[in-house]
């Protein structure tokens, strides 16, 4: 018997939740959680030190088993404490579910829209519309790298 399971049967479970403002995305007992945070990607295995950080715009890999969920997310949050990892963001979307043409039309929309963005608009606008150019170029990568299709 492998020793993930050993501790399973021990009582010592990992969890992760990934929530977006609409619903949980996902929420279920996993082996390991890897994630780029602010200082890089980071593995998280059952008893983790306890864990803050912000979630850079990229992909949620989630080892269940032999078995591994792909999730492309936005930016956010991160939080690792007593066995649950916590991933808190705008969009998190499995990469088997990502439409890679309707993903690059994000991007094309948000390249349009900084072309017309003239010099008198807020760079906070600017910088939401680049924002969003990431969130969907990252639709894309993900969708191309690990999507079924």
């Amino acid at each position: 018997m492998t020793e993930a399971r050993e501790e399973r049967r021990e009582g010592r479970q990992l969890f992760c939740r990934i929530i977006t403002p609409e619903r949980p995305v996902f929420d279920d007992e996993v082996d390991l959680v890897i994630v780029r945070i602010a200082d890089g990607e980071i593995g998280v295995l059952v008893d983790h030190a306890p864990t803050v950080s912000t979630v850079e715009i990229g992909d949620v890999r989630i080892q269940q088993g032999e078995e591994w969920s792909i999730y492309a997310t936005s930016d956010g949050f991160f939080k690792v404490a007593e066995n649950l990892v916590q991933v808190l963001v705008e969009e998190a979307v499995s990469a088997g579910e990502i439409d890679a043409n309707e993903a690059e039309n994000r991007v094309e929309e948000a390249e349009r829209e900084l072309t017309e963005a003239s010099e008198a608009d807020e760079e906070e606008r600017r910088q939401e519309i680049i924002r969003r150019q990431h969130v969907a170029e990252n639709l894309v990568r993900v969708a191309r790298k690990y999507g079924e299709g």
